[in-house]
């Protein structure tokens, strides 16, 4: 969350059982007409659910970083997260948020991405646009398989506020898929049309807003031509369907923010060469924060990671290597570097020629305080 909703996340855990108990009540009514089933044509950004901690102004930029970065082969905890995101700012103070659309350009964001060696692009909002070419460009990029994270509005009257909101946004989520009424391939796929739908998670609340968004989810579904709305009407409404929009922004006034994670970075030689890696967790939570301000993180929980590698050409060989500190994966030549710093890999696998088209392993029993990160590459490669 951004600064302004500092209230709110100080007592997080009464407000969400409140907002939750709020809209069991008031969803029960035929779903509005801003809020619909996904069309026949989807895309999808395959993450499980992951739960922020409240504290310390809120955890949403960093739990969707992390939520990207699982989709492409790694983990780390909310804490690691800001801490790559503001180096050198507590986490108790709000300077220390991973937000979009702030100093420096794009916002810390592209510090984390960078930290974390994943490949980023931001939305440009620095020349005239609108909303709705917003939404293509969020569409394009989910549909090109990357995983997008966009600022949206809160309801302030949903969520019992006494404050208006930010006058830009006010929570940061992960886009987990688009829907369209029409095929998704060739121009389509970055054009805008008003009944596509965008469907988030909201990474607290445990209620979905449409029959394919099942009660006890976070996923939320919007059409892309209801979804827009000044901040005066982003307020207006109760129900599930008018808790989160994007806000209605027209000419150069740099309101709507999004960044897309495209994959990891890999700077070798003739390169990339690095091949898909997903990480999935037994656990969509990190534990339970006691404080705020939380000036430590709380206790960490065990877990059960799944790596799954796809192999896309089985006649070759491959080796699987693990990391357990970000500083330690090499932005490029995997095999050399592992050869000439054997230390800085904390395992490696050979995946013999032959294997395919999925190779898994499950690490039970690790901390959720950690960071894991896999990365695969031809045996043969740099």
């Amino acid at each position: 969350m951004r600064a302004h909703l500092a209230s709110w996340n100080r007592t997080g855990r009464r407000s969400a059982l409140a907002v939750a108990a709020f809209l069991a009540v008031s969803s029960a009514p035929a779903f509005a007409s801003g809020t619909t089933s996904p069309g026949a044509y989807t895309s999808s950004s395959p993450m499980g659910p992951r739960l922020q901690w409240d504290p310390n102004f809120g955890y949403c930029g960093e739990t969707s970083m992390i939520m990207a970065g699982m989709r492409f082969g790694q983990y780390t905890s909310q804490w690691t997260a800001r801490r790559l995101a503001s180096a050198r700012t507590s986490q108790t103070l709000e300077a220390s948020q991973l937000l979009l659309g702030v100093s420096p350009p794009d916002g810390n964001a592209v510090t984390a991405a960078a930290g974390m060696r994943l490949n980023m692009v931001s939305y440009n909002n620095a020349r005239p646009s609108s909303t709705p070419e917003f939404l293509a460009w969020i569409k394009q990029h989910v549909v090109q398989g990357a995983s997008v994270t966009l600022g949206m509005l809160t309801n302030m009257n949903i969520r019992r506020q006494d404050t208006s909101g930010d006058p830009e946004y006010d929570h940061i989520v992960p886009v987990i898929r688009v829907s369209s009424e029409q095929p998704l391939d060739g121009a389509n796929g970055g054009t805008y049309f008003p009944t596509d739908t965008l469907t988030i998670s909201d990474l607290e609340t445990p209620r979905g807003n449409t029959p394919d968004n099942p009660a006890g989810s976070t996923l939320y579904t919007y059409r892309f031509g209801a979804v827009q709305k000044t901040r005066r009407q982003a307020n207006r409404g109760s129900g599930p369907e008018n808790l989160y929009s994007v806000l209605k922004a027209t000419g150069a006034d740099g309101s709507n923010y999004a960044v897309a994670v495209t994959g990891v970075t890999d700077t070798s030689p003739g390169g990339p060469y690095v091949i898909p890696v997903a990480v999935t967790s037994s656990r969509k939570n990190e534990g339970l924060p006691t404080t705020d301000p939380m000036r430590n993180p709380p206790r960490a929980q065990s877990m059960t990671l799944t790596v799954t590698v796809t192999i896309p050409d089985s006649a070759k060989a491959y080796r699987l290597y693990e990391y357990t500190n970000f500083k330690s994966v090499p932005r490029g030549s995997f095999n050399a570097a592992a050869a000439s710093s054997p230390r800085s890999v904390a395992h490696v696998w050979e995946i013999p020629a032959g294997t395919g088209p999925k190779y898994t392993l499950r690490f039970p029993r690790v901390s959720t305080a950690g960071t894991y990160v896999f990365r695969a590459v031809p045996s043969s490669a740099p």
